[in-house]
């Protein structure tokens, strides 16, 4: 790929590879890789360090070290992982289904990916904005969306309210996100609110689907939600390891492994 000209993107996840296989980079060597100027590897750099995918050093990078922290969804993108893992959930969803959606980037892919299905008569529970108004604006599914404080650059409500009124129903199928996963610890999330939310979203569910992407696993954040044998299903990527794999499998759950589409 060194005499290929590369997208910033496209870049940026080369660097997150060779971060991985080697724990370190340096910008002389992203500069004769990519046959681009320092300052662009630069601004990669910068960019990337924004997100916590890295931390900046003089001359270069290295792999971040601390737990998985959250950003704000306008930082996040849907990526090709997210949206073959959408789909793959959606083919699990059946006409009539009540549904209860959590938040987060992945379960916005899967709410676009199941408004372009064209399943009929679905009953969907959500706190997330963004997905209620999506689902009013392009369906006619019946809706109940359930109120709160509103957390601040999140698009989403929480709080004790919400936990109460999510108590209040029973759903076939619970769509849910996680930010880190291991196969010891299970899967985990930054905010202590969120975690209780999706908690008392995993009791109302008759079944549970996780959806997972690869770049999660092999993380942990600040507060557990669920083991790994809480949940029914799990929806994952094809840069899943073998080896990870087996080991959710060994935990009685179902694994779905989705093929990217670049």
């Amino acid at each position: 790929m060194e005499n290929k000209t590369l997208y910033a993107k496209e870049r940026q996840d080369e660097i997150l590879n060779l971060l991985d296989q080697n724990g370190r980079v340096e910008v002389g060597e992203l500069v004769n890789k990519f046959s681009v100027s320092g300052s662009t590897i630069r601004t990669d750099l910068r960019q990337m360090e924004k997100k916590r995918l890295l931390t900046r050093t003089h001359g270069g990078a290295i792999k971040i070290l601390q737990r998985n922290f959250e950003d704000i969804p306008i930082t996040r993108d849907i990526t090709p992982a997210k949206r073959a893992i959408a789909d793959q959930a959606v083919a699990l969803i059946a006409d009539g289904d009540s549904l209860m959606i959590d938040t987060g980037t992945s379960c916005l892919a899967f709410t676009e990916a199941l408004i372009s299905s064209k399943k009929k008569n679905l009953r969907i529970l959500t706190y997330d904005l963004q997905e209620a108004l999506l689902l009013s604006d392009n369906t006619n599914y019946q809706i109940q969306l359930l109120g709160g404080g509103v957390r601040n650059g999140f698009h989403y409500a929480y709080g004790e309210e919400v936990v109460q009124q999510i108590k209040q129903y029973l759903v076939d199928k619970a769509i849910l996100a996680t930010t880190s996963m291991t196969v010891a610890k299970g899967f985990s999330t930054p905010n202590v609110s969120t975690a209780t939310l999706k908690q008392a979203v995993l009791e109302i569910a008759r079944m549970k689907i996780m959806l997972c992407d690869s770049e999660k696993i092999g993380q942990d954040s600040f507060r557990i939600f669920a083991k790994v044998n809480e949940i029914d299903t799990m929806i994952t990527d094809d840069q899943i390891t073998d080896t990870t794999l087996k080991d959710i499998r060994k935990q009685k759950v179902k694994v779905h492994v989705a093929p990217i589409h670049h």
